[in-house]
C-alpha cells in the first residue's frame, strides 16, 4: 500500500521522536510504501527557522520526504500554511491512504479536490493541538474558530477517523471544530522499538559510563526548559536539598537563555546536566534511569516512559491520565517544591518503588510502541471504511 503523510500544519524535523517521524518510519517497516509530505520549515533547538533543504530525499528509514516551496512567502505561508504543488505530488504519487498530521494548513482544501476524485483513497487526520498549545489569545482562537473550523469540517466529509494525540486534544477537535463524537479516537504517543530496545540492553553500560553505583536512585527529567516549565528548576532545587545521598537527578534539553543563570546555580555532584539529546540518545538515558519525574507540561517523553517500563511521576494535567495504565506512575497535583520533595521520598521508599516497578514493567502495553501504533492507525481506518 502506498501512504501519504502530509505534515504541513507547521515545520517538519527529521530525526525528532515526533509523530509524524515516527508513524512513517514504522509504515516503511510494516510493508508500505511511503512517501512525506512537508514544509520548508525546520526548528532550531530554541527557535523556528526556514532553512533551504532538499525539495526531495530518501531518509535512511526509507521514507520519501518532499518539502514543497512556500506559496505566499515566508510570512505567508507560515500564517495561511499554503505551497506550491501539493495537489500535483498528490496525482503524481497516486497514493492509497493519506495521513494528514494536523490540519491547520488552508492547503488541506486540496486534499479534499483529490479525495472527490479518487474516493477509493482512505483518509485520516490527527490532531496536536489544544487549549494549552493553541487558541490562546483572541485572534488565535478567532482563527482556530472560523478558518481551521472551516478546513477541519472540508477535510470531514472525506476522512474516516480523527486522531486526538491525547484526550483532551480529541475534545479540543469536538469542541472547537465540530468534529462528530463518533468519528474522534485516542491514537497515543509512544516509542521507537527500535532505540528503545537498543538502550534496555546497554542500561548497565550506560549506569557505568556515567558513574553511578549500583545503589545510586536515579531520576531522569527533560524536555525544552524555559519559561513553560520553570518546575525542572524546582525539582533540580529539591534534589539538592534532600539529604539523600543516593539520590541522583539528570536533566536533558535546551535551557532557554533567560532561565541559563539560574539553572547552572543548581547543578552540582547529584544535579548533573547531559545537554539536548537527539532521540537514541534520550532512550539511553531513560533506560538507565529508575524513575522519571516531570512536574511541568506535557511532552511526547511522558509516553516513552511508559513504553520503557519505567516508574514515573507526571504533573496532573486535564485529560492526561491515559499514560497511567494500572499503577505505574504517580501524579502531583501541583508543581511546588514542597509536592516535589514529598513525592521524591514517597518513591524512594523501597516498597513503594518496587511497588511501581513491578506495575510498570507487568502492565506495559504495546500500544505505546510506534510499531503497533502505526499499523493499528492505518487498520482502524480500512475497518471503518469497510
Amino acid at each position: 500500500m502506498k501512504i501519504v503523510n502530509i505534515c504541513l500544519a507547521g515545520s517538519y524535523n527529521y530525526g525528532w521522536g515526533y509523530q509524524d517521524n515516527l508513524i512513517s518510519k514504522y509504515q516503511h517497516k510494516n510493508g508500505n510504501d511511503v512517501i512525506l509530505i512537508a514544509s520548508r520549515f525546520t526548528n532550531d533547538k530554541n527557535s523556528e527557522e526556514y532553512l533551504e533543504v532538499p525539495s526531495e530525499i530518501k531518509l535512511d528509514n526509507g521514507v520519501k520526504v518532499i518539502r514543497l516551496e512556500h506559496g505566499l512567502g515566508k510570512i505567508g505561508t507560515k500564517f495561511l500554511r499554503h505551497y506550491k504543488g501539493l495537489y500535483k505530488v498528490l496525482v503524481s504519487e497516486k497514493p492509497d491512504f493519506i495521513f494528514i498530521h494536523g490540519l491547520q494548513f488552508i492547503d488541506i482544501l486540496y486534499v479534499c479536490k483529490y479525495l472527490k476524485k479518487h474516493p477509493e483513497v482512505n483518509c485520516c487526520v490527527d490532531g496536536h493541538a489544544d487549549y494549552t498549545n493553541s487558541a490562546q489569545s483572541k485572534f488565535s482562537y478567532f482563527v482556530h474558530k472560523t478558518l481551521w473550523k472551516y478546513c477541519a469540517q472540508q477535510i470531514n466529509k472525506y476522512a474516516k477517523i480523527f486522531y486526538g494525540v491525547l484526550p483532551v486534544r480529541c475534545e479540543f477537535m469536538m469542541e472547537m471544530y465540530g468534529i462528530p463524537e463518533n468519528k474522534v479516537e485516542l491514537l497515543v504517543m509512544g516509542a521507537d522499538d527500535e532505540f528503545l530496545s537498543a538502550a534496555q540492553k546497554n542500561r548497565e553500560k550506560t549506569r557505568k559510563d556515567m558513574k553511578f553505583s549500583e545503589s545510586d536512585f536515579v531520576i531522569i527529567t527533560g524536555g525544552k526548559i524555559d519559561a513553560h516549565k520553570t518546575e525542572t528548576i524546582l525539582l533540580m532545587k529539591a534534589v539538592n536539598e534532600l539529604s539523600v545521598k543516593y539520590l541522583k537527578l539528570l536533566v536533558f534539553g535546551a535551557v532557554a537563555e533567560e532561565l541559563k543563570e539560574i539553572f547552572n546555580s543548581q547543578l552540582s555532584d547529584r544535579v548533573r546536566y547531559i545537554g539536548w539529546l537527539d532521540q537514541k540518545e534520550i532512550y539511553k538515558y531513560i533506560c538507565a534511569s529508575d524513575c522519571g519525574f516531570f512536574p511541568g507540561r506535557h511532552s511526547v517523553i511522558w509516553e516513552q516512559m511508559v513504553a520503557a517500563g519505567i516508574p514515573s511521576i507526571f504533573r496532573k494535567l486535564p485529560k492526561t491520565d491515559h499514560v497511567d495504565i494500572g499503577g505505574n506512575c504517580l501524579f502531583l497535583d501541583d508543581g511546588s517544591e514542597e509536592s516535589i520533595k514529598e513525592a521524591i521520598e514517597y518513591i524512594i521508599k523501597k516498597e513503594n518503588y518496587i511497588k511501581l516497578k513491578n506495575n510498570s514493567s507487568s502492565l506495559r502495553k504495546n500500544n505505546f510502541l510506534y510499531s503497533n501504533i502505526a499499523k493499528d492507525s492505518i487498520e482502524n481506518v480500512i475497518k471503518k471504511s469497510s
